[in-house]
């Protein structure tokens, strides 16, 4: 979409599970969700705007050194 001459294009990260950055085990346990901005150069002689939602898990594997404890 064009919103005051940007190009804006929405993006977020895929549904389900993703591996763990720091043991690769896949989890589907949400933590939380964030979004980005990112601007870009030029398309067509408009800028660009990437609004990301990135959502973060938690790890399900117990020996994860990156593994934190949600509280429950």
């Amino acid at each position: 979409m064009v919103v005051d001459g940007v190009v804006v294009v929405c993006a977020h990260t895929r549904d389900g599970p993703a591996p763990c950055t720091g043991c690769g085990q896949k989890s589907a346990w949400p933590h939380s969700s964030y979004q980005r901005h990112v601007t870009d150069e030029a398309v067509g002689g408009r800028p660009v705007r990437i609004d990301l939602t990135v959502r973060r898990l938690y790890c399900e594997n117990l020996s994860c050194p990156r593994r934190r404890s949600p509280s429950r």
